[in-house]
């Protein structure tokens, strides 16, 4: 099997997000919500200035996200970096909106293949589930003693 391209994992990754997203609250807010947290990620890895979004819910036969080629020559650590900042950022931002398994359902609607390439760039989707778990119980915790 070959080896997928950062720039086919990444482009997977942000669609299915916006798919998740969208499920839960509109497809629009769900890509502006992910638009808005790449250009926030912008400063802090400058190769997402390679990852465009746009709304095409009124074009057809037009790609939601653009990667461009540029992006496979990053180190697969950053990349990895990157990837895990989008999806906590992403469920941040989306807030209860996200749902209480947002990673986890992330996790069952990538395939395999992809979901390899992310755990080879340093990326553990249930790993992040449980720190978003254990953050969800220690505000739940401190809203109580309050």
């Amino acid at each position: 099997m070959a080896e997928l391209e950062k720039s086919d994992v990444i482009k997977n990754l942000l669609n299915n997000l916006i798919d998740i997203s969208g499920r839960k609250t509109t497809r629009g807010h769900a890509i502006f919500t992910l638009e808005r947290v790449i250009k926030q990620l912008e400063d802090k890895y400058a190769f997402l200035t390679n990852v465009k979004i746009k709304d095409t819910r009124y074009i057809e036969d037009d790609d939601t996200i653009s990667v461009m080629s540029d992006i496979n020559v990053v180190n697969s650590s950053d990349m990895g970096l990157a990837i895990q900042d989008i999806i906590t950022t992403m469920d941040t931002s989306l807030g209860e909106d996200a749902g209480h398994f947002f990673i986890k359902e992330l996790r069952r609607n990538l395939s395999d293949e992809y979901v390899s390439s992310m755990d080879d760039m340093g990326v553990d989707l249930s790993l992040l589930q449980l720190e978003r778990e254990v953050r969800n119980l220690e505000k739940s915790i401190s809203r109580k003693t309050e």
